[in-house]
């Protein structure tokens, strides 16, 4: 997908925008080293990506092209088909980010996400590289089932690309507005609860882009009665926060 890393080029800009003239929350850690280490280890994410020949979009083409799906799409226009695409895909992405919570070898790839002491723009590029690959084979059976179509999927994982970087934005997300619209989205007061360093509310609010998926599955908690007082793993485990060798390493070297 050569277009991802513009569209996260695009999407971290305009949340950096938003978050110089919206701010809510001071950076804990002092200089560039967090952030740093946050967009660093996105471009090894982004690196490993490219040296795999398959992705959704390929593996959408190959399926149409073999004709291999039980429940294909009947014709429909581009954007119901987008559509559809979007909503399979954001689900398949709410279970594989609630198996990253319950299953142990996907919590240590997982965690090195959720060792970021902040939550802001750069926080949405911080993952384990290897990470990629769960949400990657829980999106496959969606896919392979209903033949979407690679264009549906390119525009579905173009959306959740850039809500993934978006929700994390460190802006003032309050007011009725914002609280009307995280009845469906998963707005940054939303996914700001699921980084807390408390596991119960850490362990909800799973959804990207949508939040519907926590209110149908029994994971929502509501950012209006939430307070979160403090970001991260604990201070056990912050420590190495803004190590970023050390970050790649965590998932081998220490259990959860």
């Amino acid at each position: 997908m050569a277009w991802a890393p513009w569209a996260m080029a695009g999407a971290f800009v305009a949340v950096a925008v938003a978050e110089a003239l919206f701010g809510a929350r001071a950076d804990p850690a002092s200089g560039l080293r967090r952030p740093a280490t946050n967009l660093l280890l996105g471009i090894l994410g982004l690196l490993l990506a490219a040296l795999v020949p398959l992705n959704l979009i390929g593996f959408a083409a190959w399926v149409a092209g073999e004709g291999l799906a039980p429940l294909p799409l009947p014709p429909i226009p581009l954007a119901l088909a987008a559509l559809a695409a979007l909503l399979l895909c954001s689900l398949s992405a709410y279970w594989a980010h609630r198996a990253s919570h319950r299953v142990g070898w996907l919590w240590r790839l997982h965690r090195v996400h959720h060792a970021d002491t902040g939550v802001d723009a750069t926080t949405g590029f911080r993952h384990h590289p290897v990470e990629q690959f769960v949400s990657f084979l829980f999106a496959l059976p969606a896919i392979g089932l209903f033949a979407l179509p690679p264009t549906a999927v390119a525009i579905a994982e173009l959306v959740l690309l850039v809500a993934g970087i978006a929700e994390h934005a460190n802006i003032r997300a309050e007011g009725r507005a914002w609280r009307a619209a995280a009845w469906l989205f998963a707005t940054p007061a939303v996914h700001l609860v699921h980084h807390s360093s408390r596991q119960a509310q850490t362990d909800s609010n799973y959804g990207s882009l949508l939040s519907v998926w926590d209110r149908l599955f029994g994971t929502w908690r509501d950012p209006a009665g939430e307070a979160v007082e403090r970001i991260g793993l604990g201070p056990d485990q912050d420590r190495d926060a803004d190590r970023w060798h050390r970050q790649l390493l965590s998932p081998f070297t220490r259990r959860p």
